[in-house]
């Protein structure tokens, strides 16, 4: 009786698992969470209880929630996988919306355009500031200020042990997350003559909880302990306003109710399990509710056609790279969380005879300008933030691979770039810090490529035209075409003309594995039979032309074919299989429909 109440289940929690793997229409490419909606209420975060509530209730509450609970008992046994993100279209990506928009891994960015991140000004204007608040929250010392272009700017402060330290990490990490394609602030390093300074007279400071005005002495009290330069000027971090009402936070888990755009639960958003990989090459430890931003934006597109809507923003990395706010992070960051029931029952357990490998560590700061950032014990899978992420904890091996393919896209120069807008003034530090993400970057490739099939951006081209000038295959981003733009004749009908199947095999790309010792099985089927097979050398494998009987159907689904290919590597198992479905339609618009990764 257990055992049919259990298949049961799993016919229940697997969904819609019936659905078919590619579609005959137009994929979707973008999200229309941007439509508009009158303004939401904000939403506060408490900077204490979010912490408190992630490591502590969240947890009781999973065992207790039925759902969660019998799904992790069928995905034990085997009957069911785990639960997959919602928010992927039929080409296994992420449509570009109001959290996330495709760039560096599709649309490679130039070197400028990487170092520019989302700036679209060189920071504030050094004639005059006003400070018109005190930075009451956060780990940071601080204020805010009016420039004399009317621009509001966040201005942090490095620890008084750790000069660069955190404001380098803050900009590197944002230009990063930025070319990943998530939205962030504009955050420049900016250095500045305590004399431009005035005090609004209206401008507040929280204190101890408590709302005052702000006085000459609070504003000393942040100046006077920073450093100055042989000109007499500090150096700080300048964060700007976005454009846009902020309305609070948030939140790695569930929905904003009063959001009709917000259809997915965030802890099953691709994007938002995919951070996770990107913040184990950063150790972003304190990746949570209160370090993100809900803004209602305005978008004027067309005479008479304004809309309003949440665009969700990423924010504060001060705890990223060595940086933890004005101090360093520790040994543990990273490895597990500050309170953490699994090692601490491990222990107990073993008596602690099975010592983690980093545990005896010591805390090491050979550059203050760095902290404590290091690619020794870094093992991608088991990196954890300081407090548990809802969507992290879902993060499956489709979402890690999505993840690492964006942290794969950095090249060497492209990290050396980026790292050179930290402004960091000790040039062995700020080459320990690119080594150091290199070695993390490769550690995360080499991980996550083995846990899914790395074969991507699938192109399709004519077989006559291969390697000369006129190649009509493009790439158009995640999703590309056949044909430069025009209608294939009727002499050239998908099963006339022979067609290969190009990709990218993206540990060879990134120069984790050879191509010498690659090798790409593959088989094609059409209608559940198999219509050719065979082993390539190299990323391009043969289509074969349509059966009669499909090239005279006018039911679309006919004219689709199954690429079914295993990746074989020297001294390696043969691959996972990736199927990716192909679609000749009666207007000859050759396309990949769908991609579907075991």
């Amino acid at each position: 009786m257990m055992r049919y109440t259990l298949l049961l289940l799993a016919l229940l929690l697997a969904g819609c698992a019936g659905t078919k793997p590619y579609t005959t229409g137009p994929i979707k490419t973008s999200d229309p969470d941007n439509r508009d909606i009158p303004r939401p209420v904000e939403a506060r975060e408490n900077q204490y209880w979010d912490p408190i509530d992630r490591t502590f209730f969240y947890q009781i509450q999973k065992p207790l929630d039925l759902n969660w609970t019998f799904r992790k008992l069928v995905q034990g046994l085997g009957l069911v996988g785990p639960k997959e993100a919602q928010n992927v279209n039929m080409l296994d990506e992420v449509p570009n919306s109001s959290w996330f928009t495709q760039r560096h891994f599709y649309f490679p960015m130039s070197e400028d355009e990487l170092r520019r991140g989302p700036n679209v000004t060189d920071g504030p204007d050094l004639s005059a500031w006003t400070v018109i608040a005190g930075k009451s929250e956060g780990k940071t010392k601080g204020f805010t200020i009016r420039d004399a272009r009317g621009d509001r700017y966040i201005i942090k402060f490095d620890g008084p042990n750790y000069p660069e330290l955190t404001s380098s990490a803050e900009v590197i990490s944002t230009k990063i997350y930025h070319a990943a394609g998530y939205f962030v602030p504009q955050n420049t390093i900016t250095y500045f003559d305590p004399a431009i300074i005035a005090l609004d007279p209206e401008a507040e400071v929280t204190v101890e909880g408590e709302d005052r005005l702000m006085t000459d002495a609070d504003l000393a009290a942040i100046l006077d302990p920073q450093p100055r330069r042989a000109d007499g000027h500090i150096r700080a971090m300048a964060s700007k306003y976005v454009n846009g009402r902020p309305i609070g936070i948030w939140t790695f888990r569930g929905t904003k109710r009063d959001d009709p755009n917000d259809r997915v639960r965030h802890e099953h958003r691709r994007e938002l399990r995919g951070l996770s990989v990107l913040g184990s090459w950063l150790n972003d430890a304190d990746r949570r509710n209160a370090n993100t931003l809900s803004v209602y934006t305005t978008d004027i597109r067309a005479p008479g056609d304004t809309a309003r809507y949440i665009k969700h923003y990423v924010l504060d990395m001060g705890s990223t790279l060595g940086a933890n706010g004005s101090g360093t992070h520790i040994v543990q960051h990273g490895q597990e969380y500050l309170f953490d029931p699994r090692t601490m029952a491990y222990q107990t357990v073993t008596l602690g005879v099975d010592p983690k490998p980093w545990e005896f560590q010591p805390l090491e700061i050979k550059y203050p300008s760095i902290g404590y950032f290091t690619a020794e014990y870094f093992e991608p899978e088991d990196w954890v933030m300081v407090h548990p992420n809802p969507a992290y904890e879902y993060r499956t091996d489709r979402d890690g691979f999505w993840g690492a393919k964006r942290v794969m896209a950095f090249t060497e120069a492209d990290v050396r770039a980026i790292v050179d807008e930290g402004q960091l003034t000790d040039p062995e530090a700020e080459e320990y810090l690119v080594q150091t993400l290199l070695a993390r970057r490769e550690a995360i490739g080499r991980y996550w490529f083995q846990q899914v099939n790395p074969l991507d951006r699938f192109v399709l081209a004519r077989l006559d035209n291969i390697g000369g000038d006129t190649d009509l295959s493009i790439r158009g981003g995640p999703v590309a075409y056949y044909v430069d733009g025009q209608r294939v004749g009727s002499e050239n009908v998908a099963g006339v003309r022979p067609f290969v199947l190009e990709f990218d095999d993206l540990a060879v790309t990134y120069g984790l594995e050879s191509d010498a010792s690659s090798r790409y099985a593959y088989t094609v089927h059409h209608d559940g039979t198999q219509l050719s097979d065979g082993i390539a050398d190299a990323p391009s494998v043969p289509v074969p032309a349509l059966p009669a009987s499909a090239l005279d159907s006018s039911d679309e689904d006919d004219r689709v074919l199954r690429v079914e290919l295993v990746t074989l590597r020297d001294g390696h198992e043969p691959s996972d299989a990736v199927n990716v479905y192909l679609h000749f339609p009666t207007d000859g618009r050759i396309r990949v429909v769908g991609i579907e990764r075991e």
